[in-house]
């Protein structure tokens, strides 16, 4: 994969021009004094291995050009579906562009649903750092939670009007954006799909994991326990992009099996919602045996202690308590999608496509593959020492961080 992809840069640089003006939507403004020379590859671009060790990328992490092993998916293709570029993925390597090619400092805003719950948080540290090491401004907005899709709009208006040059948006609808995107994307604003996934195939660039992937992983581990299970469900708001994929996704895989998906419930990702829906769910059907759903919906079920404790618990997303629940036994099995990472990733694309760098490896989406993280109370499949929670969490002490002025 690396070789192809220097080959493919030395190929690409005769006709730079016209693939940087594919590449970007953005504003005219870093043509002048951008650092890039479309002749040469990118340093760095040649770094890491998609089957590279725990140790290796920890070390990676650490240093400016930083990369992290992979999956693209190419939106251009005609065999992907362009409502969130989904299709054939490819194994490879995403390698961030070195701050020294940044020409300026550009603005950026990062609009968010919330950050009430620590997969956000996750997600805003992720930004911050990488808007540090490239020495960008950073705007972050939250709207309060998912059912707040007008505030998102207005406060993508407010971005905008603040003179934000790139948008990374967290989408709180998949579809609710597309009328957004495209006034964005004519007004020549960068617009990131980041985390959580937009239909509008008109979007800069995608950091976006396939959330069907997610809820699949759940479902196909349950399937392959080949147990009469009787499972509760709970994919998360309704209407969100990433829960509607979710969902999608646990189904598909558990179909067939011996599991049967008994009850699901769409819920706000608080805790407060997501114990209630749970605790109504199983005081309708005691006989419910998995509670299966957001990092909140297990970490609520245990806090409840549905079930009496008997009953198992899943997550399709990872927060750090219920990592520790997960440690503990309580929570089988978690996925985790890297949101400090895929939030590093679409900072990373804003800036390189203002600066009219290529996307890397000519792909329009990129993201890490989901990972199934399980503890003690799923036996021989626990893998915990493989795991990495710098890629999924932000530090104990960070607090979310709304501005970063550039350099």
């Amino acid at each position: 994969m690396r070789n192809r992809k220097a080959k493919a840069l030395a190929v690409l640089a005769a006709a730079s021009a016209l693939l940087l003006g594919a590449c970007s939507t953005g504003p005219d403004s870093g043509g002048g004094g951008s650092k890039y020379d479309p002749s040469k590859p990118i340093p760095g671009s040649d770094k890491g291995s998609f089957k590279a060790s725990a140790a290796e990328i920890r070390e990676s992490l650490k240093s400016d050009a930083w990369w992290y092993p992979t999956l693209f998916v190419d939106c251009k293709d005609s065999a992907t579906k362009a409502e969130g570029c989904n299709g054939q993925r490819t194994e490879g390597v995403y390698n961030a562009i070195p701050s020294d090619l940044v020409s300026k400092k550009w603005k950026i805003c990062f609009a968010v649903p919330h950050v009430s719950d620590p997969y956000w948080v996750a997600a805003d540290f992720g930004a911050v750092q990488e808007a540090k090491r490239l020495g960008v401004d950073l705007d972050v907005y939250e709207a309060g939670g998912y059912t707040e899709l007008s505030k998102q709009l207005n406060q993508i208006d407010d971005c905008v009007s603040a003179g934000a040059e790139a948008i990374v948006i967290g989408a709180i609808s998949f579809n609710g954006l597309d009328a957004k995107v495209q006034q964005l994307v004519d007004q020549g604003i960068v617009v990131i799909d980041g985390l959580n996934g937009i239909s509008n195939p008109k979007v800069s660039a995608r950091a976006v994991l396939n959330w069907r992937e997610m809820g699949a992983a759940v479902g196909d581990y349950l399937k392959k326990q080949n147990k009469s299970e009787k499972i509760a469900w709970f994919p998360g708001p309704p209407g969100a992009g990433w829960a509607e994929d979710a969902n999608s996704g646990f189904k598909d895989a558990v179909n067939g099996s011996p599991a049967n998906i008994a009850a699901t419930k769409y819920g706000d990702t608080s805790k407060e919602v997501q114990l209630k829906l749970v605790e109504d769910t199983l005081q309708s059907d005691p006989s419910i045996t998995v509670v299966a759903g957001t990092a909140v919906t297990a970490d609520a079920a245990v806090a409840g202690n549905v079930g009496g404790g008997k009953t198992k618990i899943f997550a399709d997303y990872l927060i750090p308590s219920t990592f520790d629940e997960i440690k503990s036994g309580k929570v089988t099995c978690g996925v985790s999608d890297q949101p400090v990472i895929q939030a590093r990733m679409a900072v990373d694309m804003a800036v390189r496509l203002l600066e009219k760098i290529p996307l890397d490896d000519q792909k329009g989406r990129a993201f890490p593959a989901p990972i199934l993280v399980c503890g003690p109370a799923a036996g021989p499949d626990a893998n915990l020492d493989s795991f990495i929670p710098e890629t999924t969490f932000a530090p104990a002490d960070f607090k979310p961080v709304f501005r970063v002025s550039g350099k």
